[in-house]
């Protein structure tokens, strides 16, 4: 699938990136670290089929020079034609220990091509059983399917890794259905404790209203201010006012008294 090296295309320079590339894909070490130290924009240069030298190394399964090209500040998400990555071309090849070098720099498990294939879409097409086990250790979708409808075990390439993928098939769909299952049964408690969530936070509004109001009322019931010159005006009259009153009823209940 991976054909001539053609001309490059973006930075580097057109003949240090066509080397460049040409060293990736055969795996001249020596010659990836010359190129790149005198040229360091060559490294995410592209061919005609807009593939970087990362492409090629996975590619060929030169593990080296993918942990080389990618210290190097090579971009491990690149696209190539249809959206390929280095995982894909790795994986389509079946280079289980490129993949993991890949995946520990940042590659994604799930990323897809333009068609909807993941790299176990091409690892189980391939047939590479022990990267199919590997990927779905690490969490690729085995129920993902293509824009054609297939998942990876309508694609396998052997019995041996279709029956793999359709036992894991099965369990994530149990295990997804379990999932289900327990957030219906668990929906209705959750609904009462929000249900009592929501009168508790009502209740504790309404306490804090009575409690704002008896504050209020409290603050508008100012408190008596005595005044001493006044009480001591106010008591006076009203010692006159009782003098007067007892002289009365004296004056009264003994008339012969006071006649006399």
């Amino acid at each position: 699938m991976v054909g001539g090296i053609g001309g490059s295309r973006g930075g580097g320079g057109g003949r240090a990136s066509a080397d460049l590339h040409s060293a990736a894909r055969s795996g001249d070490l020596a010659a990836v670290q010359s190129i790149i130290s005198s040229n360091p924009l060559a490294v995410n240069s592209r061919d005609k089929h807009s593939r970087t030298p990362l492409h090629l190394a996975a590619w060929a399964g030169h593990n080296e020079v993918v942990s080389y090209l990618c210290k190097n500040k090579a971009d491990v998400g690149a696209a190539a034609v249809d959206d390929m990555g280095a995982i894909h071309f790795a994986s389509q090849k079946g280079h289980l220990e490129v993949v993991r070098t890949l995946l520990s720099l940042g590659a994604s498990v799930k990323s897809i091509t333009r068609k909807g294939l993941s790299p176990l879409h091409y690892a189980a097409q391939g047939s590479h059983f022990e990267l199919v086990k590997y990927l779905v250790k690490k969490g690729a979708n085995v129920r993902a399917t293509t824009k054609a409808g297939k998942n990876p075990a309508d694609v396998a390439g052997n019995a041996e890794t279709q029956n793999f993928l359709e036992e894991c098939e099965e369990q994530a769909r149990k295990a997804k259905a379990n999932n289900e299952k327990k957030t219906e049964e668990v929906k209705p408690e959750s609904c009462s404790n929000e249900g009592d969530t929501k009168d508790l936070k009502r209740k504790d509004s309404e306490d804090g209203n009575e409690e704002g109001k008896e504050e209020a009322s409290q603050v508008a019931k100012k408190p008596k201010v005595t005044l001493p010159h006044l009480q001591e005006t106010d008591d006076t009259e009203a010692d006159q006012e009782e003098d007067t009153e007892e002289a009365n009823n004296v004056t009264c209940s003994n008339p012969s008294e006071v006649s006399t």
